[in-house]
């Protein structure tokens, strides 16, 4: 008797797929979620990070600027008052000077544009020094809202002053310039440029200087100018630093 033997042996390609490597669904997903780690990266701005962070650093370019704004008007402030006190200071000295033998004064000397530039100088070097104080010094005025109210005033002010300061002045030396019994500081002097060493010496230095003072109040009215636009930008970065951030007041401002 002949047993006959069966082939068991799977056909081939059933053998060619069982050689694949097989991952259940199960193996696939265990393999995904160990191979595949969550990343350790931070999470991106949000749109409103982004424009706080612009804000305060237009903030601070602000208060750079005017700060610089500040010290320049307040050096050109001290030159004035240097040159409108060296002014005043010749006049009196040379006043009843017994040297010449005619008089080297006009029987009416007009100072009032002198004391005006003097005046300017002043008004315009103490407000700037306020300034500097509040915005530099440790004190409860550092606020953006308290240092755009007092940048405010003080700019409105300063135009105003200088070019109040630059009419009064130029009107009056216009009116006397061609006077021979009265004048200014300035236009008296300046008429003697032309004749040399007849001219008195310190005719010259007087002629000089205040010049240069007028000259340098002109030069603050467009600074001052500067510090009217410097004082909107002020307001416009304040309002959006209180709408990214619902405060009332620029307490990130201090630098």
């Amino acid at each position: 008797m002949s047993f006959q033997r069966f082939d068991t042996s799977p056909p081939p390609s059933e053998r060619a797929e069982s050689k694949r490597p097989h991952l259940s669904v199960f193996r696939f997903a265990s393999f995904q979620s160990t191979s595949r780690r969550p990343s350790q990266t931070p999470p991106a701005y949000t749109p409103n990070d982004v424009f706080a962070t612009r804000n305060q650093r237009h903030a601070k370019v602000l208060h750079w600027l005017r700060i610089a704004t500040a010290v320049t008007t307040l050096l050109a402030s001290v030159v004035v008052m240097a040159c409108a006190g060296r002014t005043l200071t010749t006049y009196s000295s040379t006043r009843d000077n017994a040297e010449w033998i005619l008089p080297l004064w006009p029987a009416s000397v007009d100072l009032r544009p002198t004391h005006a530039l003097l005046a300017c100088g002043i008004i315009l070097a103490i407000s700037n020094l306020f300034y500097l104080v509040a915005a530099l010094a440790p004190t409860p005025l550092r606020s953006l809202r308290t240092l755009n109210l007092i940048w405010t005033i003080l700019a409105f002010l300063s135009v105003f002053i200088t070019i109040f300061t630059t009419a009064f002045a130029s009107a009056i030396s216009s009116h006397l310039s061609n006077s021979t019994e009265a004048g200014t500081l300035s236009s008296w002097t300046c008429k003697w440029q032309g004749f040399g060493a007849a001219a008195p010496g310190h005719f010259s230095e007087i002629c000089a200087t205040s010049t240069a003072a007028f000259h340098l109040v002109i030069l603050m009215i467009v600074i001052e100018v500067l510090s009217v636009l410097l004082a909107g930008w002020g307001w416009w970065v304040g309002a959006r630093l209180k709408k990214a951030k619902g405060e009332t007041k620029g307490q990130g401002f201090a630098v």
